[in-house]
């Protein structure tokens, strides 16, 4: 499983999974688009490069994360893939696979405001996981 998405009463809240810390990204960025759109109606038609740097590596997630939103809601992208192509303790370097949003194509699910920082974690058991609450 590479996300799931949580009850909450008023905002989206999503749970991602990653055997590596790489996995995790990708797939954390997955769950954010798939909450916004359809991302079985998502081709992979442009790339974008997203670079963060954060402090430790739950800060990397999220600042990406946020990365991720800004450039939907800036440049009306959305993405279906991610591939990482650096990383280190502090920054990040991911490839977004996607294209312009079409309201023909793509049906908006959910409008996401923002990334919060309520309720948010990364941590390591059998595989590494995020929860993640976004305001919407």
């Amino acid at each position: 499983m590479d996300y799931e998405y949580l009850e909450h009463t008023a905002d989206v809240k999503f749970r991602a999974f990653g055997k590596t810390k790489e996995e995790l990204i990708e797939n954390s960025g997955k769950a954010l688009c798939n909450a916004i759109v359809d991302l079985e109606k998502v081709q992979k038609t442009g790339e974008e490069i997203i670079e963060v740097s954060a402090e430790n590596f739950e800060e990397l997630v999220f600042e990406f994360l946020k990365e991720v939103l800004f450039d939907i809601d800036s440049n009306e992208n959305i993405f279906s893939e991610f591939k990482v192509k650096k990383l280190t303790d502090t920054k990040i370097k991911v490839s977004c696979f996607g294209e312009k949003i079409d309201l023909k194509k793509h049906e908006i699910k959910t409008e996401v405001k923002a990334i919060t920082k309520h309720g948010f974690k990364v941590e390591k058991k059998e595989q590494w996981a995020a929860e993640v609450l976004v305001d919407v």
